[in-house]
């Protein structure tokens, strides 16, 4: 997203917190119910903003005031959503978009980031983002699970029931349905890098980077947390660790931030010296 729209989902977002926070005095299991059911309404939106383009376009119109905008969202759906999703789709559409088409990938990450806030509220985030990782991970090294799953000719109930039985009793319910949706959604992708993503905006609720190490070896407590510490440093941010274990690397290891990788495995440095060899 360009400027415009990535301030517009800021400000979308932080509706969202105040909306799902969990109120003083009151518990997780409380409120889940709710936090669940704006998740859901703001994915609904989302498809209907997807397939609807004279929607998207009502919604995103620049020459209109932000107030018909919402008015226009009020009357379209209200009574049809939670009053709570209603109030983020309001500040989504009171925005300003690069693109009408980011409203609706806007209202996706704004559902995914219901459905973490649920886990956020019962302290489960950080199990559910290492299991969206390990999950992504395991299809990587399983291809003809990978391909079970990403599959355009199988049905997506299919797909979403094999999901489910992989998952069901041993990931965390968010976890579950998070991956559930995400091998629904044909127009997502790569079921790894989708399920990437989604870990990534769960270790971003936490103001945190995640840094992906490659190693041949797995890390002990005090390996982890001296290179945690250094990238942290690096990058002058909290980060987060996920570690991927790659005997292919042959020996220490690689850091991949976002675009940015840091590769010291042996692997790379024989490949380097390979190369001057044949100069």
């Amino acid at each position: 997203m360009e400027g415009a729209s990535r301030q517009s989902l800021a400000a979308a977002r932080s509706v969202l917190d105040q909306v799902t926070a969990v109120p003083i005095g009151a518990t997780a299991g409380s409120v889940a119910p709710e936090v669940r059911r704006i998740a859901g309404d703001l994915s609904a939106v989302a498809t209907l903003v997807g397939g609807e383009p004279t929607v998207r376009r009502a919604l995103t119109d620049p020459g209109a005031p932000p107030q018909s905008r919402t008015g226009l969202a009020a009357r379209l759906l209200g009574g049809q959503i939670s009053q709570g999703a209603l109030t983020v789709v309001s500040a989504a559409v009171a925005g300003r978009w690069s693109r009408p088409v980011d409203l609706r990938y806007a209202l996706e990450e704004l559902a995914v980031e219901a459905t973490l806030a649920e886990a956020e509220a019962a302290d489960a985030l950080d199990e559910v983002e290492d299991e969206l990782f390990r999950f992504g991970r395991i299809l990587g090294q399983n291809p003809q699970l990978s391909l079970a799953l990403t599959d355009p000719a199988a049905p997506t109930s299919v797909k979403v029931g094999l999901v489910t039985r992989l998952l069901s009793g041993r990931a965390h319910p968010v976890t579950l349905r998070l991956a559930e949706q995400a091998v629904a959604d044909r127009e997502q992708g790569d079921i790894e890098r989708r399920l990437e993503q989604l870990s990534r905006i769960a270790a971003a609720r936490r103001g945190r980077v995640v840094a992906v190490v490659r190693t041949a070896t797995v890390l002990d407590a005090d390996q982890i947390a001296r290179l945690k510490a250094a990238i942290s440093r690096f990058f002058g941010r909290q980060i987060q660790l996920q570690i991927d274990l790659d005997p292919a690397v042959l020996g220490g290891v690689a850091v991949r931030v976002g675009d940015e990788v840091v590769d010291g495995t042996v692997l790379r440095r024989l490949a380097a010296a390979r190369r001057g060899l044949t100069r």
